[in-house]
C-alpha cells in the first residue's frame, strides 16, 4: 500500500498565527473569593457595580441569619451593660421629679413593677446603644446593591439624621421635661398629693423624647420632599400661618402637660425647624446640593459605557 510522502518541516508556512483570545470586558469579569482573576484579564480592580459574585436564595438568607446574630448579641451586651447600672440611670432620670418636687419619690402598685422599669431602661438605653452596630449591619447588607452614589451619600444622611434625633433626645429631657414635671407636680397639691408610679414616669419620658427626636427630623424631612420636587421655598413660606398653629398643635399632642409654658418650649424650636427646612429646600433650588449627586450619577454612567466616548457628529 503505497504512503503519501510527509511534506518536509521546511515547507510549514512560517507566518501561521495563533488564534488570539477573546477580548474580555471588565463588565464581564466577576472576581473569585480567592480574588484572582480569570485567564485572560489584565491586571486590575473590577468595576464597584460588579464587585462579588450574585449570591444565591440559601446564601442570602445565611448572610441574613449571621448579621442578625451579630445584632442580637450586641444589643444582648449592651442591654446587660446598662442593667448593671440601671439603678444609678434611674436615679438620674429622676432627678427632675426631685428638682420640681423635693418629696418626689415614686411607687410601684404591682410586685413586678420596679423590676419592669430597670428592665424597660435596660433594653431603651441598649437598645441605643446597639443602634452604630445595627445600622452597620443594616448598612453591609444592603451595601452591594447600591450605587456608588448613594453608597456617598447614604451614610452622611444617616449621620445626620441620628445628630438631629439625639439632639431632640436632649432638648426634650434638659428644656422641655423639668417645666413639664413642675407643672404636673404642682397643679393642685394644695388638694391632693400627687402619687406617681414610676412605669408611668418612665413611659412619659420615653414617649416624650422619642417623639421630639422625631420633630428635629423635620427639616431633612423637607429637604427630602425638596429634593424630588413635591414641594418649594415658596409655597412652604406661604404656609407660614399654617406652620404655626401646625407647631402648636404638634406641642400639645407631644408634651406630656397642658401648661402653655411647655407646650411654647417646644412649639418655638418647631417654627425654627420648619424655618430651617425652608432653607434646605432653598438650598436644592440653588442646585448647590443635587448637582454633586447628579455628576456622581453621570460618572456610574460613563462606567457602565465601554469606556469609548461616542462620536461627535460630523458637519454636512
Amino acid at each position: 500500500m503505497a504512503t503519501q510522502p510527509v511534506p518536509p518541516q521546511s515547507e510549514v508556512p512560517e507566518t501561521s498565527e495563533l488564534p488570539e483570545p477573546p477580548e474580555v470586558s471588565e463588565l464581564d469579569v466577576v472576581v473569585d473569593g480567592s480574588g484572582e482573576l480569570p485567564p485572560g484579564m489584565p491586571p486590575g480592580e473590577p468595576p464597584d457595580d460588579q464587585e462579588g459574585a450574585e449570591l444565591t436564595l440559601g446564601e442570602h438568607l445565611n448572610e441574613i441569619r449571621q448579621r442578625l446574630t451579630v445584632a442580637v448579641l450586641t444589643l444582648v451586651l449592651t442591654t446587660v451593660i446598662t442593667l448593671i447600672f440601671a439603678s444609678t440611670i434611674l436615679d438620674y432620670l429622676l432627678e427632675p421629679g426631685r428638682q420640681a418636687l423635693p418629696e418626689f419619690r415614686p411607687i410601684y402598685t404591682e410586685l413586678l413593677g420596679f423590676i419592669g422599669a430597670y428592665i424597660k431602661i435596660s433594653l431603651m438605653l441598649g437598645l441605643a446603644g446597639a443602634m452604630p452596630v445595627i445600622v452597620y449591619q443594616i448598612y453591609a447588607f444592603i451595601h452591594p446593591g447600591l450605587t456608588r452614589a448613594e453608597r456617598k451619600w447614604i451614610m452622611p444622611i444617616v449621620g445626620l439624621a441620628t445628630v438631629a434625633f439625639a439632639c431632640g433626645g436632649a432638648f426634650a429631657f434638659f428644656i422641655g421635661w423639668p417645666p413639664a414635671l413642675t407643672f404636673l407636680l404642682n397643679f393642685g397639691q394644695d388638694i391632693a398629693d400627687p402619687q406617681v408610679r414610676i412605669n408611668n414616669y418612665i413611659d412619659m419620658l420615653t414617649r416624650f423624647v422619642i417623639w421630639t427626636g422625631i420633630i428635629f427630623e423635620l427639616p431633612l424631612f423637607l429637604m427630602g420632599l425638596g429634593a424630588i420636587g413635591l414641594v418649594t421655598s415658596r409655597k412652604l413660606l406661604g404656609m407660614w400661618r399654617w406652620a404655626i398653629i401646625g407647631s402648636f398643635l404638634l406641642a400639645a399632642l407631644v408634651t406630656p402637660s397642658i401648661d402653655p409654658v411647655t407646650q411654647t418650649f417646644v412649639a418655638v424650636p418647631t417654627m425654627g425647624l420648619f424655618v430651617l427646612g425652608v432653607a434646605l429646600v432653598r438650598l436644592v433650588e440653588n442646585r448647590t446640593v443635587i448637582p454633586v449627586i447628579e455628576s456622581d450619577l453621570d460618572e456610574e454612567d460613563d462606567d457602565d459605557d465601554d469606556g469609548r466616548d461616542d462620536p461627535e457628529p460630523q458637519p454636512a
